[in-house]
């Protein structure tokens, strides 16, 4: 595939078939992620991966409950009382972006998780950024279980599995707000 066709195709997926990422390509994730620039190449991202069905439910009702206790507005409080997974969609794989708490280490996990979302493209895969999941943060009992120290924070909670269909194209136009020549 090429850069701009990923780039221009590349869409939010959030409805997949039951089919689970194979080892093999959660690899080529993984290694998508770590190739991403990062400032002064600290490469401060680490990974959580989760494929396990009843982990990413148990997370989807925990970030459920801590959003529905946010008050994101009625729209968002009546889906966090939906049964179903509304968080993370029944994806067969969620991959957390974890670092040090840095404003810097959050820039760095963004361009790791685009080069993660671009090359799930590539292999066919969707993907979609989940920023509802950060709610996770702020319980860390449910930090520890994942393996976090208490200096990280989860930067990029990310979606991953076979698309039941494509999103439909869409086309952008940049905003330019002035050009100085």
């Amino acid at each position: 595939m090429e850069l701009s066709d990923a780039i221009n195709n590349r869409r939010a997926v959030r409805e997949f078939t039951e089919k689970p990422v194979p080892k093999e390509i959660i690899a080529k994730l993984l290694h998508a992620g770590a190739m991403a620039p990062s400032a002064m190449d600290a490469q401060p991202c680490h990974y959580i991966v989760i494929s396990n069905k009843s982990k990413i439910r148990e997370l989807s009702d925990i970030a459920k409950d801590k959003n529905g206790a946010l008050g994101l507005g009625a729209k968002f409080a009546e889906m966090m009382k939906l049964k179903e997974d509304v968080i993370f969609h029944g994806a067969p794989l969620v991959i957390f972006i974890v670092a040090e708490k840095s404003a810097w280490n959050k820039l760095d996990c963004a361009l790791s998780a685009q080069n993660m979302m671009l090359q799930a493209h590539d292999l066919g895969l969707g993907s979609c950024f989940i920023g509802l999941a950060n709610s996770l943060n702020s319980d860390r009992k449910t930090l520890h279980s994942l393996g976090m120290k208490s200096s990280q924070e989860i930067v990029c909670p990310l979606i991953f599995g076979y698309p039941k269909a494509q999103p439909h194209e869409k086309t952008r136009e940049p905003k330019i707000q002035n050009v100085i020549e």
